[in-house]
């Protein structure tokens, strides 16, 4: 029995990263929620918006000094297992953040929705296999 060392193969590129960032900020970001921050905030939205970037910029710096001390996979379950040393509570995290994932996902297709509605009324189902058909394409494919 060899005691070989398995590792996950990475096939996320920076270019992919990139792209499903940029999706998901201007996706549901902007185009969906836009109209409820304006309706909230009213004449101050920019100082809303401008303060959603001071906080997301916290979290940007946080994850990029974690992520150079910690270059590897798995993100937040890495560094709490590393701040911790609680296993359990490492794979907790992980999981969280694959649930997170999916709720993002669940915004953008409800986002895609409302506007693929506006344009043809249409039962919800057929938009949503439509969507998620194609962006498993498109990732099949890269």
């Amino acid at each position: 029995m060899s005691s070989s060392r398995s590792s996950l193969k990475r096939t996320l590129s920076l270019p992919i990263v990139t792209l499903y960032g940029l999706g998901t900020i201007i996706g549901a970001g902007i185009y969906v929620l836009i109209g409820e921050v304006v309706a909230t905030s009213g004449y101050l939205t920019p100082a809303a918006f401008l303060l959603a970037a001071i906080i997301a910029a916290f979290s940007a710096f946080s994850y990029a000094e974690l992520s150079s001390r910690f270059p590897l996979s798995a993100g937040e379950a890495i560094y709490v297992e590393r701040a911790f040393g609680i296993r359990a509570l490492s794979t907790t995290i992980g999981l969280l953040m694959v649930f997170v994932g999916i709720v993002a996902s669940a915004t953008l297709v409800s986002g895609f929705l409302g506007y693929f509605q506006y344009l043809i009324p249409i039962k919800e189902q057929i938009p949503i296999v439509l969507l998620v058909v194609a962006l498993g394409g498109v990732f099949h494919c890269w």
